[in-house]
């Protein structure tokens, strides 16, 4: 099987406009890496149109140079870095299961999987490329015993090929992994029941008939499981093989924004430079203007040569005697100019509502909560899709760890039941992207409550979670039975005090 494109219709035609602003020399965008590559260059924002002036440059081809100076790009997927999975791993991902084992179980794989940091690695690459695969991957001591099970993220760039069935598990994966000089191209297939890995020296797109026999090979017989370990998450679902990051559809209006700032800084010092004259302003004795002295450059340039003279950002002309000059600098309106590179960039923000937030960042301590998550209620959708799907592919991964460690014998995993039977069955409990400040949730679930809800009922509702419910609940049960206590002893002492008026 060899590598095709494999983007959708969507991808497919943004993929094709934006061919000349990728910042890859020679980049052929017909492969997936070179789209993910171009995409990281969008959220690493530096030297963005560099190479590509030079590419075309190359070709003969004459484009005015730009400069990324207004990319809302990196802005855009740092806002899903900080909403998907933000905070400690337990309150991140509250795991909830009926058996409570199974979620000590996750949690265990979380943690082997250093899940705390790595989920925001993931937030950050599913955002940006649209992608993203974890591979769970079993690892072993120096005695070659099995003795962890972990999620891997993959970088999307890596995957060359990718096919899945209609539930959205892997059938098919190839992934191209350049190693130094040499590339480690692994192989995973359900038609032919397990992986293959070639260690070669050839491209990353050379078909597999062509790799001769494989490094390493192992049927699932051997490995003791019957599916692809490796789940695929999408930013954005349009149907197609690959999914869409939070910027890709507009990638043009980006680069439209980035030529107008260009052009403007461009005219700004161009036109704003400081001009300057040097006359003569005496005659000689027969009453002809004297001309201006003979004045030299530090780059040894000479007046008497008639041209101005280059002092830094200052042009130095040389006028006849009694001669004046005019101010050069032309009137330029850069306000209206300003205004619709301004316009552009509200555009985008239509497109991209998250980029919103950053502008709300000097009215936080002004607003509620609720105000928040109105304001930002596009962005926050978008939030809770992504999440989803996120979570989804992390529901599957957990899933399949517990079955290989299951396959290991490892210790807490070896009596959970069986995925056929839906004994790892589990899903994260629901949370606020925009979270209310801790006196707004406690009004909320005052009101919920005063309206006929449940206590515990009310503060799952707003966003408490189990273990927070149950501190309550044993905090009320402390409090009743100190009361309790102590209104006992007041009863004694009020006893006792009266036994002994009347024994006086």
């Amino acid at each position: 099987m060899t590598a095709t494109p494999v983007f959708g219709d969507t991808a497919q035609s943004t993929w094709q406009r934006v061919m000349l602003m990728t910042s890859l020399r020679s980049a052929q965008l017909s492969t997936p890496a070179a789209w993910y590559t171009m995409l990281e260059e969008y959220y690493l924002n530096n030297g963005l149109y560099d190479l590509v002036s030079e590419a075309l440059y190359d070709n003969a081809i004459w484009t005015p140079g730009m400069k990324p100076l207004r990319n809302p790009a990196n802005r855009a997927v740092e806002f899903y870095v900080s909403k998907l999975w933000p905070g400690p791993l337990k309150r991140a991902l509250p795991v909830v299961a009926k058996n409570k084992k199974l979620a000590d179980a996750i949690l265990q794989i979380l943690e082997w999987s250093n899940w705390g940091s790595q989920k925001q690695v993931a937030a950050r690459w599913l955002s940006t490329f649209g992608d993203l695969l974890l591979k769970v991957t079993p690892k072993e001591d120096s005695q070659g015993k099995v003795k962890s099970v972990y999620l891997d993220p993959i970088k999307a760039r890596v995957i060359t090929d990718v096919e899945s069935d209609e539930r959205g598990y892997l059938t098919f994966l190839r992934m191209d992994v350049p190693a130094g000089d040499a590339m480690h191209t692994e192989v995973w297939s359900k038609a032919q029941g397990g992986y293959r890995i070639w260690k070669h020296n050839r491209r990353i797109d050379t078909p597999l008939s062509q790799l001769g026999d494989p490094t390493e090979s192992k049927d699932f017989s051997q490995l003791g499981f019957d599916f692809i370990p490796i789940v695929h998450a999408k930013f954005k679902d349009i149907g197609a093989p690959r999914g869409l990051g939070c910027f890709v559809h507009v990638l043009d209006k980006i680069d439209e924004a980035n030529r107008q700032a260009t052009r403007l800084h461009e005219i700004l010092f161009r036109y704003n430079k400081p001009t300057k004259a040097v006359s003569a302003n005496a005659m000689d004795s027969s009453g002809k203007p004297l001309p201006p002295p003979t004045l030299t450059g530090r780059d040894g340039s000479n007046t008497a040569d008639g041209d101005a003279l280059k002092t830094g950002d200052d042009d130095l002309y040389m006028l006849p005697g009694m001669s004046t000059m005019q101010e050069m600098v032309p009137q330029l309106n850069y306000a209206d100019a300003l205004s619709i590179l301004n316009a552009q960039m509200e555009e985008i923000s239509h497109d991209l509502p998250e980029i919103l937030y950053y502008e709300l960042k000097d009215k936080m301590s002004e607003l509620s909560g609720e105000a928040i998550k109105r304001l930002l209620g596009p962005a926050v959708d978008r939030v809770v899709e992504a999440r989803g799907n996120a979570e989804a592919a992390l529901v599957r991964a957990n899933q399949m760890a517990i079955t290989i460690a299951q396959v290991h014998n490892l210790k807490g995993f070896t009596d959970l039941g069986t995925y056929e039977n839906g004994d790892f069955a589990h899903t994260f409990a629901e949370r606020e992207v925009i979270p209310l400040s801790r006196k707004e949730r406690a009004e909320t679930v005052k009101a919920d409550v005063d309206a006929g809800l449940a206590l515990e009922f009310a503060m799952k509702q707003n966003g408490y979670t189990d273990q927070e419910i149950k501190d309550n609940r044993d905090a009320k049960e402390e409090q009743r039975s100190s009361e309790g206590a102590l209104l006992g002893n007041l009863v004694l002492d009020a006893v006792r005090n009266r036994d002994q008026g009347q024994t006086a």
